[in-house]
């Protein structure tokens, strides 16, 4: 590898970027990235009614004069939104959260923009942040990094880059400059609701190295190789970044949520479900509940659930509140059924261990095998392999439709919704404009 920088990562992604620019998408891959896009701005309604998002948006609306933010400040506040969801898409190959670094970026800087722009750039802000947390995966974790906002200036400063069409020496200092501006710890989500200003922060930072890049500055041309992956990982593993995908493009290989919860305990919740639906267990027959997954599914749990953000993250309250509640909704993981007396004593019921067999598929597959025991004897197991919403088992648009609707129900009119869904059927030659960036701008931050 050089040290002069004429041949170096940022270079090779810089050059993907561009790839990307003019390549041919096709329909289906159109209707991947529009339903992404949409999930991405739906999750941002739930993540929006948190106490700490409220105090972000006071903040920033000073600096405005009271109007709509703009720029980093934008980017930033709908970054934190989405990944404050815990309900937004994923990356299985990268085990990171793309939508909450690249959707932000569209919505901050897209006003205007033709879909296919916005297409492109987001397909470019997928590939070079999930290219980028794959190397890391599942290392990141193991080293106590958090792989969504130790990459998110990289995915920021790409989207970026492709939305105002930075030729390849522009791109390539962006993300130069944007390894400057990450960190990422996983003990952040210990406290889950202010954990997502981490990536937030990385948002702006990759905005911010763009908009440098952009005036001409640039950072040094080897970082990613001679910097990056050595403080966070190892030498040696960056040689996997431009190693083809599992799809041509990254974003065709994510994964969408049907309802909101890290996505580690997905599988074990979806497992469950599958029980006590195809047995018509009730949750007061029940006497144990084992659950056997993937290490890191445990070890980012939190086992002391105090408020909603620490909820999403425990495998034992999912179980209980989909088991007492009868569905897992937003509402499941409200702090008002934490006190709940059969909630309780259902959390308390469950055990979780780390199963050999389906730890040795993880990161490829993010499985879980539950069993439940009944008072009467019988026991009961489901096994899960790709929880609904992987690429194996795919999400309908109609469900991200209806999770669009629902999310954004006291925020959007019904007109300005049916708009936004009309856009995302992929119609060419209309700008996206104000009405997704303006329209959904204003509403997140003015009019709450």
């Amino acid at each position: 590898m050089s040290t002069s920088g004429e041949h170096n990562l940022a270079l090779s992604l810089a050059q993907r970027v561009i790839e990307i620019r003019t390549a041919t998408l096709s329909d289906d891959a159109v209707r991947k990235v529009r339903q992404h896009l949409l999930d991405g701005m739906a999750s941002a309604f739930i993540g929006c009614r948190s106490a700490v998002f409220a105090d972000i948006a006071a903040g920033i609306l000073p600096k405005w004069g009271g109007v709509l933010p703009r720029g980093e400040d934008s980017a930033m506040a709908w970054a934190f939104a989405i990944n404050g969801s815990v309900s937004e898409d994923g990356s299985r190959e990268g085990a990171c959260h793309p939508a909450a670094v690249v959707v932000p970026v569209i919505l901050a800087f897209g006003e205007g923009k033709s879909p296919e722009t916005i297409d492109r750039a987001m397909v470019a802000g997928y590939d070079v942040m999930i290219r980028l947390a794959r190397a890391g995966n599942p290392h990141f974790a193991r080293k106590g990094f958090h792989g969504t906002a130790v990459t998110a200036p990289f995915g920021a400063a790409a989207t970026l880059a492709q939305l105002r069409g930075y030729d390849l020496a522009t791109t390539s200092q962006a993300l130069c400059l944007a390894a400057l501006g990450g960190s990422g710890l996983m003990a952040a989500f210990k406290n889950g609701s202010t954990q997502p200003l981490q990536v937030g922060w990385g948002v702006r930072n990759g905005v911010d190295a763009a908009l440098l890049a952009e005036k001409g500055h640039g950072g040094y041309g080897n970082v990613l190789e001679e910097g990056f992956f050595p403080a966070y990982l190892e030498k040696g593993l960056h040689e996997s970044v431009m190693a083809p995908l599992e799809k041509e493009y990254a974003i065709e290989g994510c994964y969408l949520k049907p309802y909101p919860g890290c996505r580690h305990m997905h599988a074990s919740l979806e497992a469950f479900s599958t029980i006590v639906e195809r047995h018509g267990v009730g949750h007061g027959e029940i006497t144990a509940v084992r659950v056997g997954t993937y290490r890191i599914a445990l070890e980012t749990g939190i086992k002391n659930v105090k408020k909603r953000g620490d909820a999403y993250f425990n495998i034992p309250y999912a179980i209980a509140a989909r088991a007492v509640l009868g569905a897992a909704t937003y509402d499941s993981f409200d702090e008002k059924h934490f006190a709940d007396p059969d909630i309780v004593r259902m959390t308390r019921l469950v055990t979780e261990c780390v199963d050999p067999d389906i730890e040795s598929r993880y990161p490829g597959q993010r499985g879980s095998r539950v069993e439940v025991e009944l008072a009467d004897g019988r026991t009961f197991s489901h096994s899960v392999s790709y929880p609904l919403g992987e690429p194996e088992a795919p999400l309908s648009l109609a469900v991200t439709r209806d999770k669009f609707v629902s999310c954004t129900d006291g925020y959007l009119s019904d007109g300005e919704r049916a708009d936004i869904l009309r856009r995302m059927e992929g119609r060419s030659g209309e700008p996206a404009g104000p009405d997704i960036c303006e329209v959904l701008s204003r509403r997140l931050f003015c009019n709450r």
